[in-house]
């Protein structure tokens, strides 16, 4: 997220801004400067949608997912990780994977979910995830356990390079 305060970004969104609109989704979905605030959110994101961003229709995917502020609908959440997952969006096909697993909204089907783990843990970043079906689709929060990885990563990447170099990145 950027610097901006929340009046710099309204204003940049009602000149059609994407970006902006986009995050002030992403400040009321997370509650980041203001009052965490779904509806607010959903709104933000359905209009940056609208206009093209991939990111929103995750963001889009996860409240419908989750019921954050709406009635959980997994057969609408699927449809906008679909698009997201066109965009090439690794949550969004972790997500697909999950609702073929699970059954949720769609048909129970663990060879398509097989195949969106694969295609999650062929990414660098998430080959330390687990493999097996059901607790790789157990996570209950794999953005953030993702999250925490990358963070580890980087404190070990930090802490290598003062031992080699004597200072800090």
């Amino acid at each position: 997220m950027s610097t901006k305060n929340i009046k710099e970004l309204e204003s940049l969104a009602n000149n059609g801004d994407v970006g902006a609109i986009y995050e002030l989704g992403q400040r009321y979905f997370y509650g980041v400067g203001v009052n965490l605030d779904y509806g607010k959110a959903r709104n933000y994101f359905e209009i940056a949608s609208e206009r093209g961003s991939s990111g929103s229709n995750y963001f889009l995917g996860k409240i419908y997912y989750n019921g954050n502020g709406v009635q959980t609908n997994h057969l609408k959440a699927k449809e906008y990780f679909e698009k997201s997952a066109e965009a090439d969006n690794t949550y969004s096909k972790y997500y697909l994977g999950k609702l073929y697993y699970w059954g949720d909204g769609v048909e129970k089907n663990t060879e398509k979910a097989e195949e969106y783990k694969n295609i999650v843990l062929g990414k660098p970043i998430y080959a330390n995830q687990k493999a097996d079906l059901n607790e790789f689709y157990s996570i209950v929060d794999f953005e953030g356990k993702t999250k925490e990885y990358v963070g580890e990563l980087q404190n070990k990447v930090a802490l290598e390079y003062k031992n080699l170099f004597g200072k800090e990145i």
